[in-house]
């Protein structure tokens, strides 16, 4: 699947960096993954909005507001999908799946927290693989539609009365 991703990106003229770290391990959850240096790391999730297909992107660690994107955007239902909901062959590849939406006949949603990053990176169908790229390289091929999509976290506990 990573050289379906490489095409992909160069066939549409986008400059990246490639990063590999195999896994000395038999295990690859024993070994903790050595990710790119300099750039902001993101997660991309796979969304069912009213039944279709789309892609969400927020800054890696972040909990994603998919009650948020609903209201935003005015759909009945916003669900977060597996793998086995993207076309085949991808749906036979293992997460995380790459934020290219376009790849997968998607629209994709980003953070509006990433859009001023100058370079981002992300782990391709595996924990040993990643890409990095400009941002806006990557809102070039994908034109993804900015929406507030990162979870705000816990409300605080109530006062004790």
């Amino acid at each position: 699947m990573l050289g379906r991703v490489v095409e992909y990106i160069r066939l549409n003229g986008a400059p990246f960096r490639l990063v590999s770290y195999p896994s000395p391990e038999p295990a690859p959850g024993v070994a903790v993954p050595i990710r790119p240096e300099g750039s902001v790391m993101i997660d991309t999730r796979v969304l069912l909005i009213d039944g279709r297909l789309a892609i969400g992107v927020v800054p890696k660690g972040e909990g994603m507001n998919l009650l948020g994107l609903r209201a935003k955007i005015g759909a009945g239902l916003v669900q977060e999908g597996t793998i086995d909901d993207l076309p085949w062959p991808f749906s036979d590849a293992g997460a995380p799946v790459p934020p290219f939406g376009r790849m997968f006949g998607a629209p994709v949603f980003i953070d509006p927290s990433l859009i001023t990053s100058t370079d981002i990176g992300f782990a391709v169908f595996g924990p040993n693989d990643f890409i990095e790229m400009p941002y806006d390289d990557f809102a070039r091929l994908e034109q993804p539609r900015v929406e507030d999509l990162a979870a705000a976290g816990e409300l605080p506990p109530p006062p004790l009365h």
